[in-house]
């Protein structure tokens, strides 16, 4: 009896030291659920929080708060589009730039009841800055790159090759797109004076629920690849 019960015993210690063991597969699960839950706090919670993110997005973010050229360029793309026209129309008002250009998207913005036709997303942008006060003799469109495969990278190209007057340029786009912007303009008008002008601050971007992730791998693939 007494050899049996000292066989039972042995055979629970075993167990319990064994990989399947209660106790190390609790604490193995237990440890599990901690850096679950360190993973969620640092890429969910924290950065569901204004400051955090606005923190996280300060390194992508330059502006040229006295920015003035020739003309400006709208970046293209989403709906921040439209808070970077309302600040290209200031531009426009505060006699910085003399036109401001637009890429020419087709894309449908949808039915525009007075006009009683669809409209582009080009045609949109135009009756935005004509309702901001911008002369539609000061807005003028260039073709979008379809073949390209970093679209900003393409904006700046298809800006190269349609627009003469290259000497001073602002480029208007959100927050966290404007390092990415400055990059890409730089690169491919190395002789023209590159200005950023970014539609708001971080903390009252249009972008501040976007992946702010995604923007610093994007300026990444930007860097080597543009």
């Amino acid at each position: 009896m007494q050899r049996d019960a000292s066989n039972a015993s042995t055979s629970l210690e075993d167990a319990s030291k064994s990989p399947i063991g209660g106790g190390t597969l609790v604490s193995r699960w237990i440890r599990r659920l901690i850096w679950l839950l360190a993973a969620w706090i640092f890429f969910v919670g924290l950065p569901s929080i204004t400051l955090v993110r606005t923190t996280m997005m300060w390194p992508l973010y330059v502006h040229d708060g006295d920015a003035e050229g020739e003309c400006a360029y709208v970046m293209a793309g989403g709906s921040p589009y439209y808070e970077r026209l309302r600040a290209a129309s200031d531009l426009f008002h505060w006699d910085r730039v003399e036109r401001i250009y637009i890429s020419d998207e087709r894309d449908s913005s949808g039915y525009h009841f007075a006009l009683k036709r669809s409209i582009t997303r080009a045609e949109k942008a135009r009756l935005l800055l004509r309702m901001w006060g911008v002369p539609d003799s000061a807005i003028q469109t260039i073709p979008v790159d379809e073949s390209a495969l970093l679209s900003s990278s393409g904006e700046a190209h298809s800006f190269a090759a349609n627009v003469e007057a290259q000497g001073s340029i602002v480029v208007v786009t959100s927050a966290p797109h404007t390092r990415r912007s400055r990059l890409c303009f730089q690169r491919v008008l190395p002789a023209a004076d590159i200005a950023v002008y970014s539609a708001s601050e971080p903390a009252h971007s249009a972008e501040l629920s976007s992946a702010i992730w995604l923007e610093y791998l994007k300026l990444a693939l930007y860097y080597f690849l543009a």
